[in-house]
């Protein structure tokens, strides 16, 4: 398990169709076109397969030509969890560039929302650097 991170507003949910809206306008990510996310375990060969929602959002990597499953959608509870893995070149070396930061702090942005961590960090959408609460 790795550790989460969140796209939320501070006070309100997202309502779905926003979060809709703000996925389709910002470049890089898309909502989810499959209905599973399989991947293979390196070790083991086993593939574990992840059930995708409808407004789960994929994400493009350039490098690899291959749209991955980036952000899970809580519809009941308005906000996108994702892994924080999905963010580490720009939060630990700050790669500012790397698609994952940029498609996923464009969208904050254009939500008017925030990455937060399950510690209760708050990231600065400028340099990628927590904000310790």
């Amino acid at each position: 398990m790795g550790y989460s991170l969140y796209i939320e507003r501070e006070n309100s949910p997202i309502p779905t169709e926003e979060w809709e809206a703000a996925v389709d306008a910002t470049d890089g990510i898309r909502l989810a076109s499959r209905d599973k996310e399989t991947v293979t375990n390196p070790k083991t060969g086993e593939a574990i397969s992840i059930k995708m929602n409808t407004f789960d959002v994929e994400l493009f990597l350039p490098e690899m030509d291959q749209w991955i499953l980036a952000i899970m959608w809580s519809e009941d509870r308005g906000f996108g969890s994702f892994n924080a893995r999905g963010i580490s070149a720009a939060t630990d070396f700050g790669d500012l560039d790397d698609p994952g930061w940029k498609a996923i702090s464009s969208l904050a942005r254009a939500l008017s929302a925030q990455i937060r961590g399950e510690e209760g960090e708050v990231y600065n959408l400028d340099n990628a650097q927590p904000n310790r609460a």
